[in-house]
């Protein structure tokens, strides 16, 4: 039987640096860890299929991915060579790719050094970008994902609510009127069934509820940018929710597309560039331009 990791690591086989510093930052979270190095013709020390399932996230580091089907139905974050990469940055991303198996249901995933409670926040807060990462490839969008799950249509701007279960009350009733959905209730309460999993608040005033239900009819983004910050919405670092990324996807689609979706929205909300975009657009077509452009 394959030994149970925390964590699976594909790094390109000129970055060891990045995959010393990968496991140094796992070893200070007492996480089990798994890296392999990979080329064009390979890789060295493969994963095996057992241990890629097993694992409750995967990092890719590096550009040119080998294999990165193989991490299909896992929460996955994928990001350019970053060389040289430190522990700290290292330990950014490993706490990016357990926040995401939370995100995506995974409660038992582990949230990183006990002794760091602002661990996520802090983490998520910096970013990412400011070591070489950004040519790197990303998780691929399900196909013609900008031009039929991202549109104006799905935007509200200057919501005035002033609760989580206000925000995604409206938003239900929203996704019943554009025809995304059949049913306001049943909708909401896969919202909160979500919620009461653990709080979907990520921090810097964003959100990404997600809905998983028969009543969704396609998979859908929709984005609710309030007038005021929403109370009894917990966020990783206090600030109350302003803007609500919210997922919608039918129950048939429960796997694969769900945690594409949610690993776009939760590599994009760690670029300080795409927060400021999406707060800055003023009106419903400038906030799904920014959000497509990014998904896309």
């Amino acid at each position: 039987m394959a030994h149970r990791v925390d964590l699976v690591v594909s790094v390109e086989r000129g970055a060891k640096q990045a995959a010393a510093s990968i496991e140094e930052a796992a070893r200070g979270r007492s996480l089990a860890v798994r890296t392999e190095l990979y080329a064009a013709d390979g890789a060295v020390d493969e994963l095996t299929r057992e241990e890629i399932a097993s694992a409750h996230a995967a990092l890719i580091i590096g550009g040119s991915p080998f294999g990165a089907e193989r991490f299909a139905g896992v929460p996955l974050i994928s990001t350019g060579a970053a060389c040289p990469l430190t522990v700290e940055a290292a330990g950014d991303l490993i706490d990016g790719a357990l926040a995401l198996a939370r995100l995506s249901g995974n409660q038992a995933a582990p949230s990183g050094s006990p002794s760091r409670k602002e661990t996520l926040g802090s983490k998520l807060r910096r970013k990412l970008a400011r070591t070489p990462q950004e040519a790197g490839p990303r998780a691929q969008a399900p196909s013609g994902f900008a031009e039929s799950v991202v549109s104006a249509d799905y935007v509200l701007v200057g919501l005035r609510c002033s609760t989580r279960d206000e925000v995604l009350s409206t938003l239900s009733r929203c996704a019943v009127d554009l025809g995304l959905a059949q049913d306001a209730d049943e909708l909401m309460a896969a919202f909160l069934k979500r919620e009461a999993e653990g709080t979907t608040g990520m921090l810097d005033g964003f959100a990404i509820p997600h809905a998983k239900s028969a009543t969704v009819q396609r998979a859908a983004v929709m984005v609710a940018k309030l007038a005021q910050g929403a109370e009894e919405w917990e966020t990783m670092d206090g600030v109350p929710v302003r803007v609500a990324i919210a997922l919608l996807i039918p129950e048939g689609q429960s796997g694969t597309t769900h945690l594409k979706l949610l690993s776009r929205v939760a590599e994009a909300l760690m670029d300080d560039g795409f927060r400021v975009a999406v707060k800055d657009a003023d009106d419903p077509e400038g906030v799904a331009r920014v959000v497509s452009e990014r998904l896309s």
